[in-house]
């Protein structure tokens, strides 16, 4: 279990660089990073599953420019994490992984929060390479870009490590709690959790052009949901 955690710490680093200082080829997007860290704490389906349902939440957040959106990173970590440990104990019935969704987007909000930290500590990275560059110091950009880029990656693998430990830990010993009648109020708030995600994307795209692309993604979303709920 030990070396799971180090794999998705590492995993989550290159994911929290790829999402704002370096690569940004989308590596850090939910489906990925729920279905990778599914994969590495053993059910790539079940992480695939919230993964899905969280990148259409998400999907019109993007940390561009100066925004800080809710980090779906973190909660992609969370959801993956929680949905395999359930899989392959309680099981990923209707009740748990609509519970696991709802915990997800708490994790998102919270990662919101460390963000907004980092960046600040990078902001003063940057006053203070201003500052050695009118000094004289010819080197100050190459390291202030490099502290800047350790900083995300670091602070990303804290929260990769955190996350996933909690997702583990809400699996095993806070799912377990839920009653029955608990479960069927978790699994009758699911609907709803997709169609929020999709009204979001709606109310974003320009309707006259694009709905067709619009109901095309709604449709392979949904089916990618249930598909996976098939495999698991």
């Amino acid at each position: 279990m030990l070396w799971k955690f180090l794999l998705a710490a590492a995993f989550g680093g290159i994911c929290y660089l790829d999402r704002t200082a370096a690569f940004q080829v989308m590596l850090h997007r939910p489906l990925v990073v729920a279905s990778v860290v599914g994969a590495i704490f053993g059910n790539f389906a079940a992480g695939a599953q919230v993964g899905a349902v969280l990148e259409l939440l998400y999907i019109v957040r993007l940390p561009v420019g100066a925004s800080i959106p809710p980090d779906d990173t973190g909660a992609a970590v969370f959801g993956g994490a929680a949905a395999a440990t359930a899989a392959s104990s309680i099981g990923l019935d209707l009740g748990n992984f609509a519970a696991i969704l709802l915990l997800s987007v708490l994790c998102a909000e919270s990662g919101k929060v460390a963000d907004r930290f980092v960046r600040r500590m990078n902001g003063r990275i940057a006053h203070l390479t201003v500052d050695l560059l009118e000094k004289g110091d010819s080197l100050a950009v190459e390291h202030g870009l490099m502290a800047g880029i350790t900083l995300f990656g670091v602070f990303g693998m804290v929260l990769a490590l955190f996350f996933s430990g909690l997702g583990v830990s809400m699996a095993r010993f806070l799912l377990t709690r839920f009653g029955p009648e608990s479960h069927i109020q978790f699994a009758a708030m699911l609907p709803a959790v997709p169609l929020l995600g999709a009204a979001s994307v709606f109310s974003c795209s320009r309707t006259d052009k694009t709905s067709p692309v619009f109901y095309l993604t709604m449709g392979c979303v949904f089916a990618a949901m249930f598909f996976f709920r098939w495999l698991v």
